[in-house]
């Protein structure tokens, strides 16, 4: 490692912690990426439209050995389809699973999976006809209309706990009239209805012996039909795919992929130049991201601008409740500031629950911009002149987590930080015990943003809606909009939505997300789509 490099990182770190002390923080800088949203530190873009780039898909001799070795960015909570849980552990369900249907590998438009057709007589009717002659992994037979309907009907039932039970709660009923048919009846039409049956989270098809079998144990032995197989989970180590040579569309190329649990992004971007991996899943802090971009070996795969990373107000909280105080925390922290100053390369701002390349998206919201005056101001109107101070869990009081409380210090805002290890802090989320929290969750469909995060029917721990938000107009209009055929129609109730949600601010939109993966220019194939999962099936290694 040479010393330049080596000056460089400590210039930066020096000229960090200045900043941080100037904005009136004390203590040692901390390195570690903050963890926020369904994907942890994904670092925030510009905002504008979507954008990616792919490894090359240029041709050549294929390397004789098809092992991958891909950076994995934390310790997994579980690979069950019914709490699958963050990014990097959905990219792994993307490989393992399929649903009836799924999403192309670039732009995430809905094609035919396990459904190789469908039909809609009515609107409240889907009719699939299924594939014949796929398998499930490791022996565990055929797939046939059993799996869907055993599958479906055990994320709604309350007994499994799902976290995603509440995107079936339009579902009246799914049946089997013979192997290879499903029936889908919708309470109330639903024209977004095939992306609740994608390869994502509640879509992905399970296997009812398998999941008798593992028991409690089936979350780190997952069996699906996907172009991989589950191989074995070796905690704080690592996570072994081996290519399903019985996948429907042939075996793929790639024969075994190493997910090497690397948690530090410097250590990861080291891993990389070291040729000790040939992927880097995502790489988020400037520092070592800079080093890699500059490096002309790797091909600097990625997404921006495909999610907002919003904060939560849990709005049954003694001061959250009061609207004031909700407006006087948006406006306290100089957001702009904390991307420029934190995340230089990759740092952006997002107003909205939606992206704007969505195409429901409306610009027609409130806003909050940086005002230390108005915060004091709103939290005095409050009653709250003297200040208050709420519950945070986090994984890491990083320097980011340390800027933006100097700015909520400022106006009178404190934080009670509790610092926990990904698995609880995940269960923590998921029960919404807390008073401040964070989120990211990428979608393709508005719904799945909209619904888990502004329906009454998704209050945690049944669903993502951790505000605790229950206004009965949004939720007709939620249900409105889905049901509504003509999309000029359609996305005026969307846009209704967005403009009220963000006036009542539940939730904040903060900065927006982007996500690098990193690679040899010998790994072609890898498309990053707006989900940020990666489908490994068209992957290769060329030789080098």
């Amino acid at each position: 490692m040479s010393s330049s490099w080596w000056d460089r990182v400590t210039t930066e770190r020096m000229r960090r912690r200045r900043l941080l002390q100037m904005a009136g923080v004390g203590g040692a800088a901390i390195t570690a990426a903050t963890l926020i949203g369904c994907g942890g530190s994904d670092a925030g873009s510009s905002g504008s439209s979507t954008s990616s780039s792919t490894s090359t898909d240029a041709t050549g001799p294929l390397a004789a050995k098809q092992e991958l070795k891909v950076r994995f960015y934390d310790d997994p909570g579980g690979f069950d389809p019914a709490t699958i849980f963050r990014i990097e552990v959905e990219n792994i369900g993307f490989n393992v699973f399929s649903g009836l249907t799924s999403y192309e590998p670039e732009n995430a438009k809905i094609i035919a999976d396990l459904a190789e057709s469908w039909e809609t007589p009515d609107p409240l009717t889907y009719n699939f006809k299924l594939r014949k002659g796929v398998k499930f992994h490791k022996g565990f037979g055929d797939f046939t209309s059993a799996d869907v309907v055993y599958s479906y009907k055990r994320i709604m039932d309350p007994a499994t706990a799902s976290s995603y039970k509440a995107e079936f709660n339009n579902v009246d009923t799914v049946t089997a009239p013979d192997d290879f048919s499903v029936v889908i009846k919708l309470k109330t039409p639903d024209v977004n209805f095939l992306h609740q049956v994608a390869n994502y989270h509640q879509g992905q098809i399970v296997n009812q012996k398998s999941v008798e079998k593992f028991g409690a144990d089936y979350k780190f032995n997952p069996i699906g039909t996907g172009p991989f197989v589950f191989d074995s989970f070796t905690p704080a180590q690592r996570i072994m795919l081996t290519g399903f040579k019985e996948y429907y569309k042939g075996a793929p190329t790639l024969e075994k992929i190493d997910f090497r649990i690397i948690k530090d992004d410097n250590t990861a971007a080291i891993a990389l130049q070291n040729g000790e991996v040939d992927v880097a899943m995502r790489i988020g802090v400037n520092e070592p991201l800079e080093r890699v971009m500059k490096d002309g070996r790797f091909t600097m795969n990625k997404r921006a601008g495909y999610a907002p990373v919003l904060t939560i107000f849990n709005m049954e909280n003694q001061y959250l409740k009061d609207q004031r105080v909700r407006y006087a925390y948006a406006h306290a922290i100089d957001h702009a500031t904390v991307q420029k100053t934190i995340a230089p390369l990759t740092g952006g701002l997002m107003f909205n629950l939606l992206p704007d390349w969505m195409d429901v998206y409306t610009g027609d919201i409130a806003k909050y911009p940086y005002d230390e005056k108005k915060a004091k101001d709103l939290l005095s109107a409050a009653g709250y002149s003297s200040g208050i101070t709420l519950k945070n869990p986090t994984q890491a009081v990083t320097e980011q987590v340390q800027l933006q409380e100097a700015y909520l210090n400022k106006v009178g805002i404190k934080s009670d930080y509790q610092v926990m290890d990904t698995p609880t802090y995940n269960g923590v989320r998921l029960r919404g015990e807390y008073d401040i929290g964070g989120r990211l969750l990428p979608a393709v469909n508005p719904d799945t943003v909209l619904f888990s995060y502004l329906h009454k029917d998704n209050l945690p721990p049944k669903g993502l809606n951790g505000a605790r938000y229950t206004d009965p107009e949004i939720s007709s209009m939620l249900e409105k909009a889905r049901a509504e055929p003509n999309f000029e129609k359609r996305k005026a109730l969307y846009a209704a939505i967005q403009k009220k949600a963000l006036t009542d601010l539940p939730y904040q939109p903060t900065a927006g997300s982007a996500v690098f993966w990193p690679a040899y220019k010998y790994v072609t194939g890898i498309k990053i789509n707006p989900l940020a999962q990666v489908g490994f099936y068209d992957v290769k290694m060329l030789q080098h």
